[in-house]
Parts: C-alpha cells; structure tokens; sequence
C-alpha cells in the first residue's frame, strides 16, 4: 500500500485534535514539499488557531463557550482534511515529504468503508438554490458527493448530476424554481469503493 497520511479526524478527542491540527500547522507552514494555492493552508492555519482558544476558554467560560468549541470544531475539520489530501496528492508516496508534514500516517492496513450517510438536510438557500448537509462520517472525513435529480422515478443516484466536496455541506445552483428535485449523499471513501447513498429526499425548489 502507498504511504500516506491520515485524512480522517472526527474520531480524536477534543484534545488529541487540537495537538494533532498544531503540529500540521507546524509541519506545513514554509514546508518546500508542498505548494497550497488560495486559502487551503491560511484558512486551515487560522482554523486550528480559533480551536484552540476556544478550548482555552473553556475552563473559565459557560454554555457559550461550550457551543463556540463546537463550531470551531465543526469548521476545523473539513480544512483538515481538505489540507491532508492536498499532502498526499502532491507528496505522491514520498514517505520522506508525508513525514514532513506533521501529520500521522495512515496505518498500512486502515481501511474505510464508508456507511450511509445520516441526517440528510435539505433546505432552499438564496436565489433558488438549494442547501443540502449531513453528519460527520462516523469512520473518518473525506468529503461527501451529493446528487440530485429532477426525475421522480430514477432509483440510480450514480447517475444523477452530482457536486463532490471536501466537506459535509454543499450549495447547488442552476436548479429550476417550483420545481420538485430528489437529493441524496455519500460518504467518500479512502479506496474504490462504492458509494453508499443516503435515502432521497425529495423538495421543491423556491422561486
């Protein structure tokens, strides 16, 4: 199996995430190995800063502060996986490059077998979009694909149009008003395997 690097992190603890997420900032910050374009290294950087002080300001603080932990926690996790696939894209199995990077390696034998995704949302956004959401993946994060169709009758998700994202919430546009869409998801998986889709919803789209 090809070296490379964790992209998964639901599954650490608050403080193992935090530990975790500083030492990738510090493996990849001037790290030659790498080149990340736009906001994938800065918004993750800045991410992992906001998460560790909203554990700091747990000790002193209340429900609130409970609740800003959570949504720094919920924001980190997509940017550190975004991040931790860029690595092993670039890095190309290079153990000495995906060591460099902060992050732990993969275990030779990890497997990831996505399930079906729960707690599918649909909502209708702005201009005639739509919002669609589910959970964290309970086995590991790599992003979700998303699928939606205008036929009623097609029980086939694959061959829907489909949005994949390294996160667990996407927007989709170009959709028709007053019109009734069906919207599934899957968990993306670590290897070629099949995607487990979610049971559709359907929802009418706002004019």
């Amino acid at each position: 199996m090809t070296p490379r690097v964790l992209t998964g992190f639901s599954n650490l603890d608050d403080g193992e995430l935090d530990i975790e997420a500083a030492n990738a900032v510090t493996g990849l910050t001037d790290n030659d190995n790498f080149t990340f374009t736009g906001t994938d290294l800065t918004g993750f950087t800045k991410a992992s800063g906001t998460y560790h002080a909203s554990l700091s300001a747990l000790k002193t603080g209340g429900q609130a502060a409970t609740v800003a932990k959570n949504e720094a926690r919920e924001a980190l996790l997509p940017l550190f996986t975004a991040v931790a696939i860029i690595v092993n894209q670039q890095a190309k199995g290079n153990l000495t490059a995906l060591l460099s990077s902060g992050i732990k390696l993969a275990a030779a034998h990890e497997h990831h077998q996505q399930p079906s995704p729960v707690n599918l949302q649909v909502a209708n956004g702005a201009n005639g979009s739509m919002i669609v959401s589910v959970k964290h993946s309970p086995v590991g994060d790599h992003g979700t694909v998303f699928a939606f169709t205008q036929d009623a009758k097609s029980t086939d998700p694959s061959t829907w149009t489909q949005k994949s994202v390294n996160a667990h919430k996407a927007t989709i546009t170009g959709l028709t008003p007053a019109t009734s869409y069906e919207f599934t998801a899957a968990y993306k998986g670590t290897d070629d395997e099949p995607l487990i889709w979610a049971p559709p919803i359907s929802k009418i789209v706002s004019n």
